[in-house]
């Protein structure tokens, strides 16, 4: 391959290692022509996690497992307004938002079974973990996912 196209390869490559793709944001307390439709107070809290993933094609297809579970818990869980979940295209980068009515709710989930599971077993998968949560207006529900990763990475924690 000439110089100047592997040039190119590599530069194209790089590029879209920082491409993403989401979910749409869905859960049982939004509409997407309603908005929030979950009864409560005019704040609603806002959870983003961010995983950098490391490790062997078995510990990172453990996370996505965990991943999997965790968001097939969510329909059932109180107080959930919505979620989405975000990656990199060609990168070990995953984001995750959680949309719920009140802290009490969030706290619950953060503590369940599944979710502590989730965690416990992901653990080796994981380089670098971000956490945010904080308080929008429910009508700004979905929250851009450009926005969400500015507010974590300006006001989150942060463990490598």
């Amino acid at each position: 391959m000439p110089k100047r196209r592997l040039t190119i390869a590599v530069l194209s490559l790089l590029a879209l290692g920082g491409c993403t793709i989401a979910t749409p944001f869905e859960g049982p307390g939004f509409d997407p022509k309603e908005g929030v439709t979950l009864e409560g107070p005019d704040r609603v809290v806002v959870a983003i996690t961010k995983a950098v993933l490391q490790g062997d094609s078995s510990e990172r297809s453990g996370f996505w497992t965990n991943v999997r579970r965790v968001e097939a818990s969510l329909e059932s869980r109180q107080g959930l307004i919505g979620y989405s979940l975000r990656r990199q295209l060609f990168g070990a980068t995953a984001w995750t938002m959680t949309v719920w009515i009140d802290e009490a709710n969030l706290d619950a989930f953060v503590g369940s079974t599944v979710h502590q599971t989730a965690i416990e077993q992901s653990l080796p998968a994981l380089s670098q973990t971000g956490f945010a949560r904080f308080e929008v207006e429910r009508d700004d529900i979905p929250l851009p996912w450009d926005r969400a990763v500015e507010i974590l990475e300006e006001d989150g924690r942060h463990y490598d």
